[in-house]
């Protein structure tokens, strides 16, 4: 497929442009930037517009050249040694009476919950601690009235902030949070080798848990989407780490299967039906 040319005043106004002259959604396209708008000297000398090629890509060679993973194969039931068959060599000379089982004692088997975990490594409270100064540190700088509590988590550093103006942290789309976390992550990692590096999540009013429950619900919703129509469906753009999330929850799913495209903040995951693809095969 040939490749279109497309202007606009911004990037966004010139792929719309291409979306609705080859009546293709945005997820759909092969887009390249070849120039970026720019205003010129008081918005009127100068002044360029964006401009940018586009193409359909070829969905049907993607499904046939993805690489799927197959299903696991079920396990076999094992069997216990108690109640494993034997084969009898001879006949016993004389009957044995079976062994008379002794009652077991009621006790309450224990629960996980009661189990306490265990304690954090060296390192990790060492890294919690850390973490912990820095935000309050910064957090004072940035003249917010709010404490954090601190707490280890499979592993990693989690900081949840307390506060009245704690929910005006949060930002847009989490944004203000998420430099929070990238800032405080930095300077606790900084003299760390990767192989050593401390996860830290800062977090308030839960907002975190509320993100993931938002992107879980529009995933399953657009893998439904797959599965009935068994043609790939899109998803926003959005951010390297909500996009992890998005695979993790959909990997679970084995009628389908994930893939990212795109380049930069226009990066976006598809989800391709397995079904689909399957009959896309067979009909070559």
């Amino acid at each position: 497929m040939t490749y279109h040319e497309f202007t606009g005043k911004t990037v966004k106004e010139a792929i719309r442009k291409a979306c609705d002259e080859l009546d293709v959604d945005e997820a759909l396209l092969e887009i390249q930037v070849l120039e970026e708008s720019t205003r010129g000297f008081l918005g009127l000398v100068g002044q360029r517009d964006a401009r940018i090629r586009a193409r359909k890509r070829d969905i049907l060679k993607e499904v046939m050249e993805a690489e799927e993973t197959p299903p696991p194969e079920p396990k076999k039931p094992s069997i216990p040694a108690a109640v494993a068959p034997t084969v009898k060599l001879a006949p016993a000379p004389k009957a044995v009476p079976d062994p008379v089982e002794e009652p077991e004692e009621d006790f309450p088997s224990p629960k996980s919950e009661d189990v306490p975990p265990p304690p954090p490594s060296p390192q990790l409270q060492s890294a919690r601690d850390n973490a912990t100064s820095v935000l309050r540190d910064i957090l004072e700088k940035m003249q917010v009235e709010a404490d954090v509590e601190a707490r280890t988590d499979n592993g990693a550093v989690c900081l949840d902030i307390k506060g009245d103006g704690s929910g005006l942290l949060i930002g847009k789309k989490g944004q203000t949070l998420n430099a929070l976390q990238f800032l405080v992550s930095k300077i606790v990692n900084r003299d760390n080798s990767p192989d050593d590096r401390v996860e830290v999540v800062v977090d308030t009013e839960n907002y975190r848990l509320r993100a993931h429950e938002k992107l879980k619900d529009m995933a399953l919703k657009t893998s439904t989407k797959a599965k009935r129509t068994l043609k790939p469906a899109s998803l926003n753009p959005m951010p390297a780490h909500e996009r992890r999330i998005v695979h993790l929850i959909l990997a679970e799913d084995r009628e389908v299967y994930t893939k990212s495209y795109g380049d930069g903040p226009m990066r976006r995951i598809i989800v391709y039906p397995r079904r689909g693809s399957q009959n896309k095969r067979r009909g070559r």
